[in-house]
């Protein structure tokens, strides 16, 4: 009967799957799986009895099938127990905005959400005549091997969530107040947010005033002086409320990408507001009035803060601020103090050109951003013939309002850009190429906080730096021109969230570099202005468009048959287009000139084929489009330098790629459904310098040797001998910067994002055998390696760095060390990892201590081991008893994080000789001491020792049954009668009944931290 043979009598499906499916577990989303499965199960017995068909479940599984529905029973129980708890504690958690989930986790419930969208699969395939077999032996057995992976991996989570750490970030870099009156309105504001009666404050004035630098002293005065938690955010000129909405959770941590509606936002915005006691947002750049309900109720919110800057006092008046400070221009002498700061010391002027000087510093009409962009700009100049053909051209220009005068002013100084910069090799369209790199990043948003290292790739792939020999060398002059940007003050320094360094451009000079590029119709900027329609053809897209940004678009459709007439583009940006799905095929036909193409963060499936005629390219930019699948054949891009494809989901590279012959950067990196790296394919691009494969795909060592002008390179390897050929040779070839994964593959391994590459010098060690294979002298020490990760690791000995040793690697260099899940190990440093910032040690079963005190007592004077450690995070060792840093603690000194959970020996943390018992440890820059599940643990430091740690912002300590003291050093107030806390301190985590049962010095300590309990 259709090749199923002779079936005993017929069964329902809800003898098959009854008992497994009417437990009412209905908890989480993964009740759809059982539905879906149940829904399966009936069409398809229903089939088979419409048939007269016995389909018994011991028939159909075979004798030897690895699967049975107990087995798969017991993996959806343990996912269901576990997911909707996970959910639901996740959501808490980061709605306080203290915490976030771990990467880990993260991924799990993708995979999670991956497996019910293979049962939707299922179901519509249940229709075909090869189902059963199909579902119930293959697909079946492979869904049980991911769920077995699933329940595996929940077993070990530890903590769910991470702390948000320092969630007020650092103080903002800002530059010296200049005016009296700046800093009295600094004290006024600040009084201000103290007094519960005054919530909102409006602080306007005209563009280029410094009325952003005067709200980060603010911030950073805040920060210093209070315990209030601090939120930062850049509103703009192209303000929209879903993009406010969207920053202010950005900065809260609170994530509602999952949210459609305002109103919705809305709520959850004041949820998680809500939960905060007493915080301050500051709104900075502010042009149109706020419905402040719409991003949380803000007026409404107890012990909510607001401060906005904006031009306007209508808008200030308009929001509702019960008080506003107008920031003035300078007085003339605070506006020649500024400017002769800003000019320096080593300009020395005579007396004349002093006077030439005041006079310049007239024109500048006491606008701060005006005087520092000119007096940056005149740096060195002492000659007085100079100085007053300044003068002369500026009176000259400058005869209109503030806002034109200011102009001039910024205008005389991008003209003025570097002389040396000035070769006539280096000038093209009549800009050298310092100026087109200041133009270039007009093309961005306003406020736009701008990678560097991502912005030098682009200035590389537009030509606007010089050609080296080495790609490393090119990034080097391109620093070195921002640099030079910053320094006249066209470019302000910032940094992005994750810590990278970026540039931005003040309104003003923004709206200077597009009155340049306004009077030549060669440039058409759009970015940032949320355009839902596609620009008009004719309008936009003219014969003579040279550069085109349409960054940060909500572009979703592309009229079909668009072609636009564009022969001379060279330069297309249209990255973070989210709503972007298709391009039209004819849409890039008449666009022969275009050398960059930038469609990054866009959720295109597929690229249009008048894409494979574009012979000029020179860099293709697609990474983060997660939809993308289809890339067409590239094979007549012989001009293409630069491929980035990062995290796309390709899953064969595209067709005839081995033509581009002239490829020097290619990143694959995160691209997890690519199939195969075709073999031999990389010896073809013998001119690449950097190369990023994604971590599934193990790359030949012989393939990568052979590209001689390779400089980075991330990639997963074989065994650690390969990874020694790559390294150690290096020395005596470019690699200068590598992430090299060893071992299995792993869908936990977190690449570098391309921008971090350079700078790193990593291995990763995964389910890997390091025991020494006998005879091979290949060895790491060729090559300092700054981090190392080992993860599930065999070959480990009792003593960690003599298996390094063994293996060749200098522990001298590591600054970063993660161990985690090896087993051997009992102790795992002496005192040659002498350079360690960062040490994470999770589930070592054998673990003893972290340093071997013997050996640290052998350690030469000149070494002090520990002395660059910031972060120390143990979790799940359950024989350490000692951390073993009794010999250390005074070279803790700019340790800020300590973190020890689920290790069930350990008694105490910070060990003490007898004859320093009673005295003071002193940890300066400990910011957070998270203390978690440890049942043993006594005392932090011994009983008669103090911890001294002004710099403690936040202490947990969760589930220590037997602490009794906290023994922070409490000092006297300024009046010698009382006791004052720690001046940084935040928040005391910790279970009500445990707080009550610790024992004080004085009795007047546990009111001292009543205010910062959290239980």
């Amino acid at each position: 009967m259709d090749g199923l043979g002779n079936l005993p009598a017929p069964r329902s499906p809800n003898m098959v799957f009854g008992p497994y499916l009417e437990n009412k577990i209905k908890r989480g989303k993964l009740v759809i799986m059982f539905d879906l499965l149940k829904k399966a199960s009936e069409i398809v017995f229903s089939k088979l009895a419409e048939k007269g068909v016995d389909y018994g479940v011991e028939t159909v599984m075979g004798g030897d099938s690895k699967f049975t529905l107990e087995t798969l029973e017991i993996n959806l129980k343990s996912l269901i127990a576990h997911v909707s708890d996970i959910e639901e504690q996740i959501k808490n958690g980061e709605q306080s905005g203290k915490k976030k989930r771990k990467r880990e986790v993260e991924n799990w419930l993708k995979e999670v959400k991956i497996i019910e969208s293979k049962f939707l699969e299922l179901e519509k395939e249940v229709q075909e005549e090869n189902f059963i077999r199909r579902f119930l032996r293959d697909q079946a057995t492979k869904l049980n091997a991911r769920l077995d992976k699933l329940v595996e991996q929940s077993r070990h989570f530890g903590e769910l969530l991470l702390d948000v750490y320092d969630a007020n970030g650092p103080p903002l870099l800002t530059s010296k107040l200049f005016g009296d009156a700046f800093g009295e309105n600094v004290e006024k504001i600040l009084q201000w947010v103290v007094d519960e009666k005054i919530s909102m404050v409006g602080i306007y004035g005209m563009g280029g005033v410094g009325k952003t630098t005067f709200a980060k002293h603010v911030h950073n005065l805040l920060l210093e002086r209070t315990n209030y938690r601090v939120y930062w955010v850049t509103v703009s000129q192209d303000f929209n409320i879903n993009k406010l909405q969207y920053d202010i959770a950005k900065v809260i941590g609170l994530n509602i990408s999952d949210e459609n509606g305002v109103d919705q936002r809305a709520a959850l915005l004041n949820q998680a507001l809500s939960l905060h006691n007493d915080f301050v947002l500051i709104l900075d750049d502010v042009w149109h009035n706020i419905d402040l309900e719409k991003v949380g109720n803000l007026h409404h919110l107890k012990g909510c803060r607001l401060i906005i800057t904006t031009r306007s006092l209508e808008v200030c008046r308009r929001i509702g601020c019960h008080e506003i400070i107008p920031v003035q221009t300078l007085l003339a002498e605070e506006a020649w103090n500024l400017f002769k700061e800003i000019l320096g010391q080593r300009t020395t002027l005579t007396r004349q050109v002093e006077e030439i000087a005041k006079d310049v510093v007239k024109v500048c009409g006491g606008l701060p951003l005006g005087i520092v962009t000119m007096a940056a700009s005149m740096r060195g100049v002492t000659n007085i013939h100079v100085w007053n053909n300044t003068l002369t051209e500026l009176k000259s220009l400058s005869q209109g309002d503030w806002e034109e005068s200011v102009f001039v002013v910024l205008k005389y100084s991008f003209d003025r850009l570097d002389p040396k910069y000035h070769r006539e090799d280096n000038i093209r369209n009549g800009y050298t190429n310092l100026q087109l790199c200041f133009l270039y990043c007009s093309l961005y948003p306003e406020d736009y906080k701008i990678d560097k290292d991502n912005l030098i790739s682009r200035f590389i792939s537009e030509k606007f730096i010089d050609k080296r020999k080495r790609r490393g060398e090119e990034y080097d002059l391109g620093h070195a021109m921002l640099d030079k940007l910053v320094n006249l003050c066209l470019l302000e320094s910032t940094r992005l969230i994750k810590g990278s360094d970026a540039v931005k451009m003040h309104d003003l000079v923004r709206d200077m570099a597009h009155k340049i590029t306004r009077d030549n119709p060669k440039f058409k900027i759009l970015a940032g202005l949320s355009l839902v329609e596609f620009p008009r053809e004719g309008e936009y897209w003219t014969e003579d468009l040279e550069k085109m940004s349409l960054m940060q678009s909500d572009i979703s459709e592309i009229p079909e048959g668009m072609s636009p007439n564009c022969p001379k583009l060279s330069t297309l940006l249209w990255m973070w287009n989210k709503r972007l799905k298709f391009i039209p095929d004819s849409f890039f036909s008449i666009m022969s000139s275009l050398c960059v193409l930038d469609l990054s963060w866009t959720s295109i499936t597929s690229l249009p084929n008048s894409l494979s005629g574009l012979k000029s390219l020179n860099s293709l930019i697609l990474s983060y489009c997660g939809y993308l699948e289809f890339v067409p054949c590239l094979g007549e891009l012989k001009a293409l330098r630069e491929l980035d494809l990062t995290h796309t989901i390709i899953k064969k590279v595209p067709e005839s790629m081995e033509n581009l012959v002239n490829l020097k950067y290619l990143s694959l990196n995160g691209v997890w459904d690519l199939e195969e790296l075709p073999p031999m394919l990389l010896p073809t691009f013998q001119k690449l310098q950097y190369l990023c494969l994604p971590p599934h795909v193990q790359v030949a060592v012989e393939e990568v040797e052979s590209l001689k002008h390779l400089e980075m390179l991330s990639c997963r390897v074989r065994d650690v001998y390969d990874a020694y050929r790559i390294i150690r040779r290096s020395g005596q070839r470019n690699i200068t910067s590598f992430d090299i994964i060893i071992g299995h593959e792993s869908e936990e391994i977190d690449q570098y994002p391309p921008e971090r590459l350079k700078d790193s010098k990593r291995i990763n060690m995964r389910r890997c055998n390091l025991k020494k294979r006998e005879g091979n002298e290949e060895s790491l020490v060729a090559q300092e390696i700054q981090e190392l990760d080992i993860h599930r690791c065999v070959g480990l000995s009792s003593n960690f760095p003599d298996d390094l040793q063994q293996l060749g690697i200098a522990p001298r260099s590591i600054k970063s060390l993660r161990v985690i899940h090896c087993e051997g190990i009992e102790c795992i440093m002496n005192y040659e990892f002498s350079s360690l910032e960062l040490i994470i040690l999770e589930y070592l079963p054998n673990l003893m201590s972290v340093v071997n005190d013997v050996a640290v007592g052998l350690a030469p004077p000149s070494i002090k081991l520990f002395s660059s450690l910031g972060h120390l995070r143990i979790f799940h060792c359950h024989k350490i008893k000692k951390l073993g840093l009794g010999l250390l603690l005074d070279n803790l000194q700019n340790l800020k994080y300590i973190g020890i959970g689920f290790c069930d020996e350990i008694e105490e943390i910070m060990q003490v000789a007898d004859e320093r018992r009673g005295g003071v440890v002193s940890l300066p820059k400990l910011k957070h001491l998270n203390l978690s599940h440890l049942p043993k643990l006594k005392s932090i430091c011994p009983e008669e020792a103090k911890m001294c740690c002004d710099s403690i912002r936040n202490i947990t300590l969760l589930r220590c049954p037997n602490v009794k003291k906290l023994p922070l050093l409490f000092l006297p107030s300024v009046d010698g009668q009382s006791y004052s806390p720690p001046p940084n301190l935040k928040e005391i985590e910790i279970e009500e009944e445990r707080w009550e049962s610790l024992k004080w010095d004085d009795p007047t300590h546990k009111d001292i931290l009543q205010p910062f309990l959290l239980f």
